[in-house]
């Protein structure tokens, strides 16, 4: 995963120019500060359901989990890439360049992080940037918006950060997303880490992590 730099560098809280709607973390030092812990305890604790800790005035297509790491992780120096959904929207793109000033690239190869609006349209994994054997960490962060009920197939957890393997109820990734996964952990050091982001939770799914079928185990 990516590390933030911008923890100390607050962003104006409340006000907006003309054309942005929303506004950003109430107290932006400490709640990103906040958000960050929570970022990595979701990250030591992978598939756990770890709280959103602040409130964001944020355009209504962004949930406040998806809206508060964009606060947190972005930048001026952190390249980020949008999805179609989330590119086309004026209020997210605005709001972004205004909060952040996160430059917004059109390869997903080149962004550190990346919004993704939906589970079901999370790209292939190999579009991103997959990071090196010597700097692991270049790689994309995926951040995956959440808005609905976990529906996919249930899926066995395992790897750095389980006592035991676990049962996890994913919400309705791609139909080959085990496959990809799979292959996304074969690259290790490299390769991508996914965060689900809804409301008031984020899960996160680091590249260690092994996922299996009910009929796999």
């Amino acid at each position: 995963m990516s590390i933030p730099t911008n923890l100390s560098q607050p962003a104006d809280p409340v006000a907006s120019p003309s054309g942005v709607r929303g506004a950003g973390m109430a107290d932006p030092v400490r709640d990103a500060q906040q958000t960050f812990r929570a970022l990595l305890d979701a990250f030591g604790r992978p598939t756990t359901t770890v709280s959103v800790p602040c409130r964001t005035g944020s355009p209504a297509a962004l949930t406040q989990g998806v809206a508060a790491l964009v606060l947190t992780v972005a930048d001026d120096s952190t390249p980020l890439w949008l999805d179609p959904v989330f590119a086309d929207d004026g209020d997210v793109t605005a709001w972004i360049r205004f909060h952040t000033g996160a430059p917004l690239v059109d390869d997903p190869a080149q962004a550190a992080f990346a919004l993704v609006a939906a589970p079901s349209c999370l790209p292939a994994l190999g579009s991103f940037a997959l990071g090196t054997d010597e700097a692991p960490h270049t790689s994309t962060t995926v951040v995956v918006q959440v808005t609905g009920p976990a529906c996919g197939p249930a899926l066995v957890a395992d790897g750095p950060g389980f006592p035991v393997p676990a049962l996890w109820h994913p919400p309705d990734l791609p139909p080959d997303f085990t496959t990809q996964w799979a292959g996304n952990g074969a690259l290790f050091p490299r390769g991508v880490d996914l965060v689900l982001a809804s409301d008031d939770a984020l899960v996160a799914l680091p590249r260690t992590t092994r996922l299996l079928t009910a009929t796999e185990v």
